[in-house]
């Protein structure tokens, strides 16, 4: 028994058709499974009118009895003259079907192009634009009942704005929660897998974030021959499949708040305003609390706002999804919006998840007022930015990170965008010693980190290094535990590491103190104009 697919975007774009809105319905979709739903609608609809027309194929049309889909004959005579047109060229085509649609013989139609928003076909599709304005309003087929159906990945690829302003836009869900779930009791049945309920959830919900057709793929990858269905594996394949977007990545992160060091105020902070009320749902739905919204960690480079936000991940046993800022942003104008536009329907498809963004202050200005092209599209993608954050219906926790919040527009970060902002400041001593004994293996059992060593001797070393860091980053630190593990490495005659290897490193490891101070001066008063809330969070930082 096939999965059970939710039609409502068939149906409500079959009613804009009814209701004389155009003949034109746009598809908004890269899914082959949302293709073959609309074309089993159109099937039942319009049994012996529909056409299809692909770029490697041609025109086609549907075959009742044979019920699969045959091309119409390559080369037909077009006039008197005698002129031959092959209807794999799609202006051949388009005529073709004016002539069809309007023929007094034929009844209702529906004409289905597909494939037209590639590179390949785009350079064509002046004469696609000029059929599809002419006929959405064209009465003759308004009242005979064709339509037109545009089935593309990103529509604006292949259609002008005017055009699109002219169409029926329908864009279904990339995949429901109830889509996947009846698409794993289907898979789950056909292969006979043994699995209870709660199993069978659980591999659905793992599947967020996926098309219909990716789910169906990721579950058969990930089907084990001996009759094992390994969500572990089922994760691996879905981070494969986002990968491939060149826009996104996903990971279920494993580092926790444990491994970060220090901090206690800021963790403190998160766990009231994010962890707790994901965690205590039903409390959260009693205090009628909105999901919440997100955080913006801003301040030195290198403190750990990343790793951060990775533990926040794990804390809330949520997907870390990273939108890779560096890939957005395009030299070709109209670019950067499109693949923008692309993450956010990707995030939001896979929420909730902690979507992580880096050097966020980069979408987080209008700058560029002028009426060139690259101003312009700095502007829209601000635009689309804002207008994600400011969303109500937004289903991901943004955590987004900058150097320099001073440069983010005023609307930016008005009450509502995020929940917090919060600085994240050099390491104060407790956190630095903190720091220095989760990269030395010995805050956990963490045997990939800790080298054999003199532990007696390192833990007494790692006080003495961490008095005598102040204004140092993690990532400082981190630098300094791995000259010590070399200092372990090049002493032939040691057999372990010892607190002098450490302290050789913190001797030889130097930052500019003075700089620091200022960065340090420079991001407390920032933190007093940015920072959301908490006395005991800026208290803390004051002692730091």
């Amino acid at each position: 028994m096939p999965a059970t697919l939710d039609s409502t975007w068939i149906d409500e774009a079959m009613a804009d058709r009814q209701s004389g809105a155009s003949t034109v319905v746009v598809v908004h979709t890269a899914d082959p499974m949302r293709a073959r739903q609309l074309n089993d609608r159109l099937v039942a609809t319009f049994p012996a009118g529909l056409y299809q027309y692909r770029p490697w194929n041609g025109l086609e049309t549907w075959m009742v009895r044979e019920q699969v889909f045959a091309r119409v004959d390559p080369v037909l005579p077009i006039d008197d003259a005698g002129l031959r047109e092959d209807l794999r060229d799609l202006g051949a085509a388009l005529r073709h079907m004016e002539k069809t649609m309007r023929s007094e013989r034929a009844g209702k139609i529906a004409f289905v192009l597909r494939d037209l928003d590639t590179q390949e076909a785009k350079s064509r599709n002046g004469t696609l634009v000029d059929a599809l304005r002419f006929w959405a309003t064209d009465n003759r087929l308004l009242a005979k009942g064709s339509s037109i159906f545009l089935i593309a990945a990103d529509p604006s690829e292949a259609l002008d704005g005017g055009t699109l302003e002219g169409a029926i836009l329908a864009r279904p869900d990339i995949s429901s929660e109830n889509e996947r779930l009846s698409m794993v009791r289907t898979f789950v049945e056909d292969v006979a897998l043994r699995l209870d309920e709660n199993s069978v959830r659980a591999i659905s919900s793992a599947t967020r974030g996926l098309s219909l057709h990716q789910a169906s793929v990721v579950l058969r990858k990930s089907y084990a021959p001996e009759g094992k269905l390994l969500i572990e594996d089922l994760k691996h394949h879905k981070a494969d499949y986002i990968r491939r977007s060149d826009v996104l990545e996903i990971e279920e992160p494993a580092v926790s708040f444990a491994d970060v060091g220090g901090y206690e105020a800021v963790k403190e902070m998160v766990r009231r305003t994010l962890v707790n009320p994901l965690q205590q749902v039903e409390r959260a739905k009693k205090a009628a609390l909105p999901l919440p919204r997100g955080l913006l960690l801003f301040g030195p480079a290198g403190t750990g706002k990343t790793l951060f936000a990775k533990s926040l991940a794990r804390e809330t046993n949520l997907p870390f999804v990273n939108l890779k800022t560096e890939d957005i942003f395009s030299q070709y104008l109209g670019e950067s919006g499109r693949r923008l536009g692309d993450a956010i329907r990707m995030a939001e498809a896979a929420a909730p998840a902690i979507v992580f963004i880096d050097e966020i202050d980069r979408f987080g200005s209008r700058a560029g007022s002028g009426s060139d092209g690259a101003s312009q599209e700095t502007q829209r993608v601000f635009a689309q930015m804002l207008e994600w954050l400011g969303n109500s219906e937004r289903k991901s926790i943004i955590v987004g990170t900058t150097n320099v919040p001073q440069h983010l527009d005023p609307a930016f970060i008005r009450p509502g965008r995020f929940s917090a902002c919060v600085p994240f400041l050099y390491p104060d001593q407790k956190a630095r010693e903190q720091i220095l004994a989760i990269h030395l293996g010995l805050a956990r059992h963490d045997d990939a980190r800790r080298p054999l060593m003199q532990e007696a001797e390192v833990r007494e070393a790692i006080p003495i290094v961490a008095a005598g860091t102040n204004y140092y980053a993690g990532c400082d630190l981190e630098e300094l535990v791995i000259r010590a593990k070399q200092n372990f490495f090049s002493d032939a005659q040691a057999a372990s590491m010892s607190g002098q290897h450490l302290l050789d490193a913190f001797r030889d490891y130097r930052i500019d103190i003075d700089i620091r101070s200022e960065t340090e001066a420079h991001y407390r008063k920032l933190g007093g104009a940015f920072a959301s809330s908490m006395d005991v969070l800026r208290s803390t930082y004051a002692s730091t």
